[in-house]
C-alpha cells in the first residue's frame, strides 16, 4: 500500500512477465489488497514505443517496471508523450543509475521508487 501508493481509484500495470513473483505481488495481491483495478497488457516483446503509447493511452495511475526498462525508456526520450493519470511509478532489484532517475524525472515530471525485494537480499 505505501510503496506502491495504491487506492480503490487507481490503475496499476506491471510489466513483470507471469513466470517471476513480481508479477503475482503488483499485478495481483497489493493492488487487489488495496481494492485497486490492474492493467493488463499483452506484450510478447518488450518495445520502449509501446510503453508509452500504452501509458499515454490509457487511464493508468501507477506503473512497475523493471530497472533496464526504465533505462531503455529516458534512451528513447519519452517526453514527446503525454502521460495524462500516471502519477506513481516503482520499480524493484538492482538500483538506477541516478542518471537514469534524472532523465525519467526531466523526461516526465515523475520521481521512479526503487525497492528491493527478498529475491535481492538472499544470500548462497
Amino acid at each position: 500500500r505505501y510503496w506502491m501508493n495504491l487506492t480503490p481509484s487507481d490503475i496499476m500495470w506491471n510489466t513483470s512477465d507471469t513466470g517471476w513473483v513480481k508479477a503475482a505481488w503488483s499485478s495481483v495481491f497489493a493492488p487487489w489488497i488495496c481494492g485497486s483495478c490492474v492493467f493488463v497488457h499483452n506484450m510478447p516483446q518488450f518495445k520502449p514505443e509501446v510503453i508509452a503509447e500504452t501509458l499515454s493511452r490509457y487511464p493508468i495511475t501507477t506503473f512497475c517496471t523493471a530497472p533496464t526498462a526504465f533505462c531503455m525508456l529516458v534512451q528513447r526520450d519519452v517526453s514527446s508523450y503525454k502521460f495524462p493519470s500516471l502519477k506513481h511509478c516503482v520499480t524493484g532489484g538492482e538500483a538506477l543509475h541516478p542518471e537514469v532517475l534524472a532523465k525519467w524525472k526531466a523526461q516526465t515530471g515523475l520521481d521512479i521508487h526503487e525497492a528491493y525485494g527478498q529475491t535481492e537480499t538472499v544470500r548462497l
